[in-house]
């Protein structure tokens, strides 16, 4: 089952309806904070959740809907090809209201079967990373319990809870006072006793040593991938409360670590957070895994995680995703556009595998933000800014399209550039001029006949440098939009971008 399109009306920060076309590919999501990304994982998240559990609509719906409107918001998913491998040009529709639970014919699993894998993971379930040594060791038991693995569900581990409901119960069972006869200590020991052995046992299978359900199994090799050479152990010491049961302790993950073979003595030393990071997440990624893979809807959703994450990590990353979850739909939003763009131009080029959305918040008539959502429709990115200038043309807006011929233009360039045509260098990129990239494509191309750039395009782009792609993205009086000018710089850019692929 791939995902073809998602309708939201009336979600978080979706007022009215939003279409997002998916297509059934992979989503790389840009989105500036507040332009309803995150509003797009959540969605998701709840629509798969309600086919377990009732949905709350009234807790998600936008708030600035007017009341006539109040009640009439909905998730709706379209998938193509259907559990059955059936395709349809629409694709089957399920859908979640507010007086309805998640809909599918009488017999269908597939959407609760998805959630079982438990494959959302946000950014805020990585914020422990950043305060986890303490006392000079590491303790993960936080970062586990109420981050990467909170959501975490095994019958055969968990029975019919998640992990951090199993620790939430513990701790309200501990802070729960004492009520004389109605409620006394005899009582309060029981269900804390209860509450700490399901908890216990329940962590601690993920530890035992040679276990199938330890934590380890599937996410060593995942970090393995990540090329830090480290090997991990976790130790759990269980936790317990205190005489009068007012309070516990010993609730911690101690991790010991070999680094190339090496046992390291302190690993609070030698764990970064980008070390820590890439743990983390090969844990998550590798309880995941753990599940029953043969199901047909396995969605990925990763919101906004690369902001822990350097660069050494966020490629490793990218490629884990394509080795080992090559099976999910993999969803990524991010707010971090140099890197965004980076990820447009290199790994995202011509893959036909990935969409690409570009998310904005933009103040209605009313005084409230609400998203602007932009589809990358090609998956060349510089055709789509080609075609950006096109449209703007086709409308008569002459500098808009210039501004979009000298980004194709660009990106044409450093493209070609990249790992293979000598430029100089400057350590303040944005001082790096197109015009230094185009002449050394042109001193390039006199040394080796295998670049294809043609004397005919040299000629009219050293023309049109002067009359469009330089003079439309600035502001100069004295410079003329000329149509004709224009309409040749799309004929010629749409010939480099041929010439240099």
């Amino acid at each position: 089952m791939k995902i073809k399109k998602i309708e939201i009306r009336d979600y978080k920060a979706f007022y009215g309806t939003k279409e997002i076309a998916v297509d059934g590919k992979n989503l790389f999501v840009y989105g500036e904070n507040g332009s309803g990304k995150s509003s797009l994982y959540y969605a998701l998240k709840d629509f798969f959740q309600s086919s377990i559990e009732d949905f709350n609509y009234d807790e998600t719906e936008n708030i600035f809907i007017e009341e006539a409107n109040k009640g009439n918001g909905y998730i709706k998913v379209f998938f193509n090809p259907d559990k059955d491998g059936n395709t349809t040009p629409t694709g089957k529709e399920y859908s979640v209201t507010k007086t309805t639970k998640n809909t599918y014919a009488t017999g269908d699993t597939s959407i609760r079967d998805a959630i079982k894998l438990k494959s959302f993971l946000t950014y805020k379930h990585l914020l422990d990373i950043h305060h986890i040594k303490k006392n000079d060791e590491i303790d993960l038991f936080d970062l586990l319990v109420k981050g990467v693995l909170k959501h975490f569900k095994s019958v055969a581990i968990t029975g019919n809870k998640e992990l951090g409901e199993l620790w939430t119960d513990f701790e309200k069972a501990v802070a729960k006072p004492l009520e004389g006869t109605a409620y006394n200590i005899t009582k309060k020991k029981s269900d804390v006793d209860a509450a700490l052995l399901a908890f216990n046992t329940a962590f601690s299978k993920l530890f035992q040593a040679g276990s199938p359900e330890n934590i380890l199994r599937f996410a060593q090799p995942i970090l393995d991938k990540f090329g830090h050479n480290i090997e991990i152990e976790l130790r759990y010491t269980s936790t317990k409360v205190n005489a009068d049961y007012s309070t516990y302790e010993r609730n911690h993950v101690r991790i010991s670590i070999k680094y190339l073979g090496k046992t390291i003595p302190k690993p609070h030393v030698f764990l970064n957070e980008a070390r820590l990071s890439a743990i983390a997440i090969s844990i998550y990624l590798g309880m995941v895994k753990r599940h029953i893979q043969g199901i047909p809807c396995k969605i990925l959703f990763l919101d906004d995680i690369f902001i822990g994450l350097d660069i050494s990590n966020r490629l490793p990353l990218l490629k884990i995703l394509d080795s080992d979850f090559a099976a999910y739909q993999v969803f990524i939003t991010t707010y971090d556009k140099p890197w965004y763009e980076f990820i447009k131009s290199s790994y995202l080029h011509n893959n036909s595998t990935w969409k690409s959305y570009e998310f904005y918040a933009r103040r209605s008539a009313q005084g409230f933000e609400i998203p602007i959502i932009h589809e990358i429709k090609d998956s060349s990115h510089i055709q789509h800014y080609i075609d950006k200038a096109q449209s703007y043309f086709d409308n008569g807006d002459n500098k808009a399209a210039g501004v979009y011929l000298r980004s194709a233009f660009e990106f044409i360039l450093k493209r070609y550039c990249f790992g293979k045509v000598p430029v100089l260098f400057n350590a303040d990129t944005s001082k790096m001029k197109t015009d230094t990239f185009w002449n050394a494509v042109k001193k390039y191309k006199t040394v080796t006949p295998a670049c294809g750039l043609t004397p005919a395009t040299t000629t009219a782009i050293d023309h049109l440098i002067t009359l469009v792609l330089n003079p439309l993205s600035h502001h100069d009086v004295n410079k003329h939009e000329i149509t004709a000018e224009i309409q040749s710089a799309l004929t010629v850019i749409n010939t480099l971008k041929t010439e240099l692929n």
